[in-house]
């Protein structure tokens, strides 16, 4: 089978490129031909999109799309037109040239962020089945997560709402500089500028709050949803990216297929049980929609209570230590199976609709027990007895456990017997026979 899959590239990180890339390569390795897709920047004006073909990476020959639309990532878009003009488009000729030099059986989307809707009819017409994979609400919100600025669930896209939330949104010029290769790799030496830019273009005062420009974001979200209803399938990666996506768009057919990566082992076996201090984990940002605030404020009141027999270790951000509670900050993804064989318990207290959660998959796979909030989309495959809502249900979880350390030693038993974890050998059939059904 010949697979085309677009993403954001080999050179970038995040969960949804670490996904493709590593499904890309083991297919590779499971004798599949299989391309790679990525936006890039560029320095060099052009009055229209190209792809260039690029260097061979891990089996997959790549190619990078020049000038095409911007890739705004998680900070939003200032006005639509950045999306919906035609200067960036490729030409018809690119299209057919491209197509030529790939020939795929199946186009594998795994986010509409930049990506050329000019493949998608003249693709469809040569019989190449199109696939997206849903791991972000890009195309059903400019700044990808649903959350309002006050952190509440967005009820629904409106050009008001959608203003309001863009409304600090970067300058076209800013995305397409950031997005080129070799400045990725520089982004440590960058921050400052980066964060002097993004002050720069931030609204400064209330006058300007309170007199907002209502921008025409119906018509990008009609862009993508027309997009959206041109694929063959969807790969729902959970049951809340299905509920989401059939929210707005009842008829999308799919079939929920949960997610993994290359690097998740089984670590089970080599896990220490629960001592008289339990270990209470935490990895991700503290962005408050990660629901670390939530945690904090949870296990403040149990504190409170004289439940005290415990350790919160907080890896991925930075903080101030306080009693019974130590902030690690960011670590390599190699050290990641270590730091969870020292957790007794792994709290992911998400409060949005989070996709899915690799973190929840890679504490199973190291024997070590999740809590996991039913907003996240690896709730899937938690034992539904460590699923809890909002935050008297986290509350009363830890609260039992804190009373009987006893249930962790038993569910860590329960994860070493069970299948708490997919292999990627095995996703790849998954995926394969999704390809061909149909």
């Amino acid at each position: 089978m010949r697979i085309l899959h677009y993403f954001l590239g080999f050179h970038r990180q995040g969960g949804l490129n670490r996904y493709a890339a590593d499904l890309a390569v083991a297919q590779t390795a499971a004798n599949d031909e299989v391309f790679a897709l990525y936006p890039g920047g560029s320095i060099i004006p052009r009055r229209c999109a190209v792809i260039k073909k690029r260097s061979i990476k891990n089996g997959v020959q790549c190619f990078e799309l020049l000038a095409g639309a911007p890739v705004p990532l998680l900070e939003g878009i200032r006005d639509p037109e950045m999306i919906l003009s035609q200067s960036h488009m490729l030409s018809t000729n690119a299209v057919h040239r491209f197509y030529n030099q790939v020939k795929p059986d199946v186009l594998h989307i795994h986010t509409w962020m930049g990506f050329p809707a000019e493949l998608l009819p003249e693709w469809k017409s040569r019989g190449v089945k199109v696939v997206f994979s849903t791991h972000d609400y890009f195309g059903l919100c400019p700044k990808v997560n649903r959350l309002l600025e006050n952190g509440n669930v967005c009820p629904g896209a409106t050009d008001e709402r959608c203003s309001c939330c863009n409304r600090n949104a970067p300058r076209k010029l800013y995305l397409v500089l950031r997005n080129v290769e070799f400045l990725i790799r520089l982004k440590k030496l960058l921050l400052p500028l980066i964060h002097i830019a993004r002050r720069r273009a931030a609204v400064k005062s209330p006058e300007d709050m309170q007199n907002i420009t209502v921008k025409p974001y119906h018509r990008l979200l009609e862009y993508y949803t027309k997009l959206l209803t041109q694929c063959d399938k969807i790969h729902f990666n959970s049951f809340i990216t299905e509920k989401v996506y059939h929210s707005i768009l009842p008829t999308l057919s799919g079939k929920v297929i949960p997610i993994t990566h290359g690097n998740i082992a089984d670590h089970r076996e080599n896990h220490n049980a629960a001592g008289k201090i339990l270990r209470f984990g935490f990895i991700g940002s503290a962005a408050p929609y990660k629901g670390l605030p939530l945690l904090m404020k949870v296990l403040d009141k149990l504190s409170h209570e004289g439940q005290k027999k415990w350790q919160l270790d907080i890896w991925g951000c930075e903080g101030t230590n306080q009693d019974n509670v130590c902030y690690h900050g960011l670590f390599q993804p190699a050290q990641e199976p270590e730091i969870l064989l020292q957790m007794d318990l792994l709290v992911f207290p998400s409060i949005w609709d989070e996709t899915f959660g690799f973190v929840v998959e890679e504490a199973l796979s190291c024997g070590v027990s999740v809590l996991c909030s039913d907003r996240a989309g690896a709730q899937i495959l938690v034992d539904p007895n460590w699923i809890f809502h909002g935050a008297n249900g986290l509350y009363q979880k830890l609260q039992q456990i804190l009373r009987d350390p006893q249930v962790l030693r038993q569910n860590h038993q329960e994860i070493c017997k069970g299948k708490y974890f997919i292999t990627m050998a095995e996703h790849v059939r998954t995926i394969s026979e999704f390809y061909s059904i149909g």
